[in-house]
């Protein structure tokens, strides 16, 4: 008798643990590192946010962020490597839209917007052009001046072939025909603000976090901002609205994306620890200690800025005869 209530006393046992065990075995998301892919070189504004978020992600939820800068092809082979990337929710990109949105439209990728699902904007960076502090050129229209005056010589880099700069840069340029200002791609805008400051290119086209140091510094001197009011931070930079016209504004929104087949639920639990980051005081301090602004968008509404992006890029491309 006591051999059979032992008996039935372990069936019972099992009989509640069996299902139990599944839900015991299935650890939380994420329980390894998370690899953040920029398609940009390491140094820019983009790095500099990725690492103050892995940093916050690190020391409050103890999740690791592995940031991997792979710059060049316009930003094509880093958001291949997102688009094939296994969709387990443990690959992300972090680029630019308007990149982004470029690339596929011009050349053969491998990969398209719909190979995406956006995961939460970050921050939105305004576009800046930056010239040596001792430079003879003021503002924009003496950049045109001096390209005028020096057909070829007079130039200006952005961070790639298919950058947003060039892009706004190129529609610009419309309203100035046959002025002959040629462009100079680096890989990121670290680059560009070193090749600057080396003196090996007469202005370099970035956004203000990167620029914002050499500014500070006494370096460089912006004469143009894509912003549609001056930015309070360099009050004495003009816009390219107020230089050109009201239509001359130009904003970079940057966030992360996802793999398509990534699991809905994990994109929610990646858009949710984001909005706890970028509410977070200390993040949001370092984020403008480092020129950034944090501009949280959820999943659902990134998704549409990513379409609206790709749509006005598609535009802009053929305007511009780009593509």
């Amino acid at each position: 008798m006591k051999k059979l209530t032992r008996l039935l006393c372990a069936a019972l046992a099992l009989c509640v643990l069996l299902p139990l065990s599944p839900r015991l075995a299935q650890a939380a998301y994420p329980d390894r590192p998370v690899t953040i892919i920029i398609p940009f070189g390491p140094g820019g504004a983009v790095d500099i946010a990725a690492r103050i978020l892995a940093e916050y992600f690190q020391t409050k939820h103890n999740i690791t962020l592995n940031i991997v800068c792979k710059g060049g092809g316009a930003g094509a082979p880093a958001m291949l490597d997102v688009a094939k990337a296994r969709p387990d929710g443990y690959t992300f990109g972090f680029p630019a839209l308007t990149t982004f949105s470029t690339t596929p439209q011009v050349k053969k990728t491998g990969y398209s917007l719909k190979d995406f699902q956006g995961v939460a904007q970050i921050t939105n960076m305004w576009l800046s052009l930056a010239v040596n502090a001792d430079s003879p050129i003021k503002d924009f229209k003496g950049l045109i001046e001096a390209a005028k005056a020096n057909p070829g010589k007079v130039n200006y880099a952005t961070h790639g072939a298919l950058s947003s700069q060039r892009l706004f840069m190129s529609g610009i340029l419309k309203a100035f025909p046959g002025v002959d200002l040629p462009h100079v791609a680096y890989t990121s805008g670290h680059d560009v603000s070193t090749a600057l400051l080396g003196r090996h290119i007469t202005s370099g086209f970035g956004v203000t976090t990167n620029q914002k140091p050499y500014v500070l510094s006494g370096d460089f001197r912006i004469i143009g901002v894509a912003s549609p009011q001056r930015l309070p931070e360099f009050p004495d930079a003009p816009t390219f609205a107020e230089q050109l016209g009201p239509e001359y504004t130009f904003p970079s929104p940057h966030g992360l994306v996802a793999p398509k087949r990534v699991p809905h639920d994990r994109v929610i639990v990646m858009q949710d620890l984001l909005k706890a980051a970028l509410a977070d005081p200390d993040v949001q301090a370092k984020f403008a200690k480092a020129g950034l602004s944090t501009d949280f968008m959820p999943a659902d509404q990134f998704q549409q800025e990513m379409e609206k992006v790709w749509n006005t890029v598609g535009v802009l491309l053929k305007e511009n005869n780009l593509n």
